[in-house]
């Protein structure tokens, strides 16, 4: 009577903890499928990013080798004093590049010859560069972000798909027992998977993050 009741206790016992891991594979998988679409879309973010710091530093060598040619033709017609190519040359700049030059023109007025031999070595041309550059640093440093958080997602999706093969075994386990005839060998395995499946939901409910769809 006794064994028959500890038999039942325990097959009890055995099938809460096989809906426990159930439910744990269940919400693994899914936690797991999620944090790898987090990856997924963190990785194509920080490529993107990537490629614009890229693309702005290239466009940054272009325009100042445009800048150049355009600055060339300005301090030869300020030299030449032909007024009418300085006009021509300033109404065909962009604004920020015409306040440089008209800024270099200013500096010439007021000290000759012991101003700035061209634009590009003044201090707001400079500035301007700098501007420049540090657009693609900022987007650089958005793209590392990116990448981190990808890194970050995939070591959380790593961390569930273990979970998942924890709850895997508990399951495994409550399988096995409930074809074990004899009442200790099914204790001890009862046993076993409780302590894994405690583990694996202490360790799943206070250790992991939760992915929420559309993140």
């Amino acid at each position: 009577m006794n064994t028959e009741r500890s038999k039942n206790r325990m097959e009890l016992y055995n099938t809460f903890i096989l809906a426990i891991a159930t439910m744990g594979v269940a919400w693994c998988s899914y936690q797991a499928t999620l944090w790898g679409g987090i990856q997924t879309f963190r990785l194509a973010e920080s490529n993107k990013y990537g490629r614009l710091s890229q693309l702005k530093v290239i466009q940054s060598g272009q325009n100042m080798a445009m800048e150049e040619a355009a600055i060339i033709s300005f301090v030869n017609a300020v030299l030449d004093n032909d007024q009418k190519k300085i006009n021509y040359i300033m109404n065909g700049l962009r604004p920020e590049l015409g306040a440089v030059l008209s800024d270099w023109m200013e500096q010439r007025k007021l000290h000759g010859d012991s101003a700035p031999a061209h634009p590009m070595v003044t201090p707001l041309y400079n500035e301007l560069m700098k501007k420049r550059l540090e657009e693609s640093e900022t987007m650089s440093e958005t793209s590392g972000n990116k990448y981190k958080e990808a890194e970050k997602a995939n070591y959380n999706s790593d961390r569930y798909s273990f979970l998942g093969v924890l709850f895997s075994m508990v399951m495994f386990l409550g399988a096995i027992t409930t074809k074990v005839v004899r009442v200790y060998p099914r204790f001890i395995l009862t046993v076993i998977a409780t302590i894994i499946c405690v583990a694996a939901l202490l360790w799943l409910c206070f250790y992991l993050p939760v992915a929420h769809k559309g993140e």
